[in-house]
């Protein structure tokens, strides 16, 4: 798997994601799924070492705040399915990478 099609992987989830739960991002698709390619493409750098899966958290975080969702305890159903589609995903994306 290549940058490219990690991308496009990310924007099909995050249309699907989007159309299914309804949620709306504060960027578009592509720009997210640019930002989590990046993030993806970091993590397969750092798979396999101590803190592999803090990183992925973080990134995971990271992502979720820049797309303008909110998880926390009383957070939506919504934003947590999709916050957990992004870690899934990211953590997908970074083993296929290596």
């Amino acid at each position: 798997m290549n940058t490219d099609q990690t991308k496009q992987a990310f924007v099909d989830l995050l249309l699907d994601a989007g159309s299914t739960f309804g949620a709306q991002f504060a960027e578009t698709p592509a720009e997210l799924a640019q930002y989590m390619a990046e993030r993806a493409e970091h993590l397969s750098r750092i798979s396999g070492e101590p803190g592999f899966e803090l990183a992925v958290e973080a990134e995971q975080d990271a992502i979720a705040l820049r797309a303008g969702l909110i998880v926390s305890d009383s957070t939506r159903v919504v934003d947590q399915r999709i916050w957990g589609l992004i870690g899934g995903a990211l953590r997908i994306a970074a083993l296929a990478l290596v």
